[in-house]
Formats: structure tokens, sequence, C-alpha cells
């Protein structure tokens, strides 16, 4: 009887342990539903451009900082200098562009500044995917080409011509879109201002006030070069002139004389 009850009791701790241990929450192994990704994911293709300007006390100086601030392997696309501004278009390498234009800010007091980025991840990659498909018709076109009759020969080359031609396109709008890439496109122009401070509504209005005063005298001056260039003909042709003029005042006085003789000589009834 002791051994019945012995062994009740063992099943009844069984039946509570195995209860327990079924009500235990259950943890999924994290690596159960993990996507594993093998191809890398690709990198964004950004073409930027940069349009700014700046106030500079002297221009001459000014691009010769500017042209310091360029590396060996990048350039100027356009480049224009006057008397009081400059205009370049650069080619900086985008991995310093940043770099680039903390420098101009740093070295120029900042009139404008815009900085764009276009993204052409799509279009890149879209080439690219036609790229390989191209070659891949082309390899199955040159296996096909051993085994090829006369008149298949000749179909081949047609369609691998073709295809060539367009693979030599698509390569080239991908060497471009690489170029732009790889090399930033930025606008700048300096502004030769007698007022340089850190306000930039201090410096339009000053120097437009002092500008004002500059094309007073830039229109005194133009006068003054037109008085200029008149004073020769004026030399010249002017005593030409008078002289036309007092003879055609003497030849009327004589005609008015000889007409005032002739109404003398008259008889006074006719």
């Amino acid at each position: 009887m002791k051994k019945l009850v012995l062994s009740f009791l063992f099943v009844l701790l069984l039946g509570v342990l195995f209860a327990c241990s079924s009500n235990e929450p259950y943890e999924e192994d994290p690596t159960d539903n993990q996507t594993i990704l093998t191809d890398a994911v690709p990198q964004r293709k950004m073409i930027y451009t940069v349009n700014s300007s700046y106030d500079v006390t002297n221009i001459l100086e000014s691009v010769d900082t500017l042209k310091d601030l360029l590396a060996a392997d990048e350039w100027f696309d356009y480049e224009s200098i006057r008397s009081n501004s400059a205009r370049f278009t650069v080619r900086v390498k985008t991995e310093r562009l940043d770099a680039f234009t903390d420098a101009l800010k740093a070295n120029f007091q900042v009139r404008d500044f815009v900085k764009e980025g276009k993204d052409v991840s799509l279009q890149y990659l879209d080439k690219t995917a036609k790229i390989t498909s191209i070659n891949l018709q082309i390899t199955r076109l040159q296996n096909l080409y051993a085994s090829a009759s006369l008149s298949e020969m000749i179909t081949i080359n047609t369609q691998m011509a073709n295809l060539e031609v367009e693979l030599m396109k698509l390569q080239g709008e991908l060497n471009v879109f690489d170029s732009l890439i790889e090399y930033s496109e930025v606008h700048i122009t300096l502004y030769g201002s007698t007022i340089v401070t850190r306000s930039p509504f201090i410096n339009r209005f000053g120097n437009g006030f002092l500008n004002g005063f500059r094309a007073v005298f830039s229109v005194l001056d133009a006068i003054g070069i037109v008085i200029a260039n008149l004073i020769p003909f004026a030399l010249v042709f002017g005593p030409i002139g008078l002289g036309i003029h007092f003879g055609y005042k003497k030849y009327q006085v004589r005609k008015k004389l000889k007409k005032e003789k002739i109404e003398a000589a008259k008889p006074k009834g006719e």
C-alpha cells in the first residue's frame, strides 16, 4: 500500500513539472527568420552643383587665393575676370567638395550659397544592367558564330554590330555619369566691394550706395570722352563752317544792295 501511494505521488509530481514547463513562453531563435543579403547595397550615385557668390576687397588677390584652394587634379572650366568682378566654373573632386566650400566661406564673405544634389542612381543602374545584358547577347552570338552557316554568319555579324554600337553609346553615357559624380561643378562669383562686413545686407546696401556715385562719375566720364572726341572735329570743321556762314551772309548783303540799286535806277513812273 505504501509503495502504491509513493508511486501515485511520483506520477503526480511529474505531471506538475510537465505542466509548468509547457507554460513557459517560447523564445524564437532570431536567426530562424533572418534574411541574409548576399549582395551589397548599391552606393548612391549623386551629382552635386554649387552656385555661390562672395564679397571681396581685392579681386586679383582673391583670384590668387581661389586658385591656391584647388588641388592638382582640379581645374577651371570657365574663367572671366573684370575690374570689379570675376566669375568661375570650377571642377572639384566630390570627396572634398565640403572642405573646398568651407575654405571659400573662410576666405571670402558669403553673399549667396546654394548646393544642389541630383540622385542618378536609378539611371546609372539601368544603364549598367543594359550593358551587362548586351555583353551577354554578344557572347551568345559569338558562340553561335562558330557553328553557323554563311547566311547565319552575316545575320550574326549584323546583330553584333548593332549591339556594339548600342554598347558604345551606353558606355559613353556611363562615363559622363562617372565624371559628373567624381567631380562636382562649382560656380563662383567674386564681387569687388569697398565695404565688406559679416552682414550681407550691409554689404549690398553700402556697396549699392557707392556704386550709385560710381555710376554718376561714369556718366560724367563718358560725357567728357565724347566732348574730347568732338574737339578735333570742331577745330577742323568749325572754321570752315564759320567761313561758309559769313560768306553766305555777305553774299545775301551784296545781293540785297544790288537789288536796291536796280530799284533806285528805275524811272519813277514805271
